[in-house]
């Protein structure tokens, strides 16, 4: 088993979390507030993509 595989999984499953439940945008390089209204939208969205990936 790859155990660095499995430790990035679980990041990613982490960041996901943060960024989707806990509304971390923070995380997310490139986050402009100014121009993205809607942060819940926003959330919901990366995190859905990086829970799928």
């Amino acid at each position: 088993m790859d155990y660095g595989l499995l430790l990035i999984g679980i990041a990613l499953l982490l960041v996901s979390y943060l960024v989707a439940v806990k509304k971390q945008t923070g995380l997310l390089a490139g986050f402009n507030e100014k121009a993205i209204k809607n942060k819940e939208l926003l959330g919901k969205v990366v995190g859905g993509f990086f829970s799928f990936r």
